[in-house]
């Protein structure tokens, strides 16, 4: 079975499974949602189909006292915080807004059920000396091919911005001619440009010419010859991590956080970067202006006259 599938209850009645079938269509073909994303919105429905065949409810029939009921129950099995109640409460009200556009419910019964106020975290990038740091580190233990490959990867996360899903589906054939820029698929099957640097570009000419297995069409290859999985990149950066003795966690979405936040400290627009890392709402990438905002307080308490270096 796929990691991606998700097994409903047996007990499902006839209509529960119409709508389950329904919901799926809707999800990878109106929404064009990825599988990943799929798969997420389906368990939260499974779960909450479960509490309703318990419980006796009719799911076509809630009031707003089940919804409340359902995440009181699930509150009592498992402490769940505002972020994971919002996305729960997201997948239902998608799940019967697909019902009530398919004329199957005549009103959306989650729609005046608020969600929880969530903190917004600010994403955590890399200092400009210890993104250095983690770029030119050499491991002397590792095969030729592997360092090549793993420098490769560094460099284009950082360089472009993009996604780890977005690097391990990268495919050759999707390379310009001059190895500059790529074409990838971010979410929702969204295809865009991302840019390679000149170092990010040597990285990667070094490992290309070394690199074995030429009938796969991946950029990046595991051990095997085969295709590597986002787990593969994030054991990759752990364990160059602990080799150097680094005590922050190194993720790939850092290297992308860092990206964006280094454009913006730069003066990039934020139109710009927006596009470069496949936001589809401005609001998305706006919280790396939060991120930068200590640059621009530098910045100005050097460049204005009458500005106090002591007040925050």
């Amino acid at each position: 079975m796929s990691e991606y599938e998700v097994t409903f209850p047996l007990n499902t009645t006839p209509k529960m499974r119409e709508c389950i079938d329904i919901f799926k269509d809707y999800l990878d073909i109106e929404k064009n949602y990825s599988i990943h994303t799929q798969s997420a919105y389906l368990r939260d429905l499974k779960f909450f189909l479960e509490f309703c065949l318990r419980e006796e409810i009719d799911f076509l029939e809630m009031e707003i006292v089940d919804i409340r009921s359902y995440f009181a129950s699930l509150s009592q099995e498992k402490a769940l915080d505002k972020k994971t109640q919002t996305r729960k409460l997201s997948s239902l009200r998608t799940f019967y807004r697909c019902l009530f556009q398919k004329d199957i419910i005549p009103s959306n019964p989650i729609l005046s059920v608020s969600f929880p106020k969530t903190k917004k975290k600010l994403p955590k990038n890399f200092k400009p000396g210890e993104t250095e740091d983690l770029l030119d580190y050499h491991d002397k233990e590792s095969s030729p091919i592997l360092e090549k490959r793993d420098k490769a990867i560094l460099e284009i996360l950082y360089s472009s911005g993009m996604r780890v899903f977005e690097l391990v589906n990268a495919k050759l054939s999707d390379l310009s001619g001059d190895r500059r820029s790529l074409k990838i698929m971010g979410k929702r099957r969204k295809e865009r440009f991302v840019y390679i640097g000149d170092e990010a570009l040597t990285a990667l000419n070094d490992y290309l010419a070394v690199r074995e297995h030429e009938k796969e069409e991946e950029i990046f290859l595991n051990q095997r010859g085969k295709k590597l999985t986002t787990r593969g990149v994030r054991y990759i950066l752990n364990e160059r991590r602990k080799a150097m003795g680094f005590e922050k966690s190194v993720t790939p979405h850092k290297f992308r956080h860092t990206f964006a936040t280094d454009l913006l400290d730069a003066g990039a627009d934020i139109r710009a970067v927006q596009e470069l890392l496949g936001h589809a709402s401005l609001s998305s990438t706006q919280v790396y202006l939060s991120v930068s905002k200590d640059k621009l307080k530098e910045i100005y308490r050097k460049a204005h006259p009458h500005a106090k270096l002591d007040r925050g």
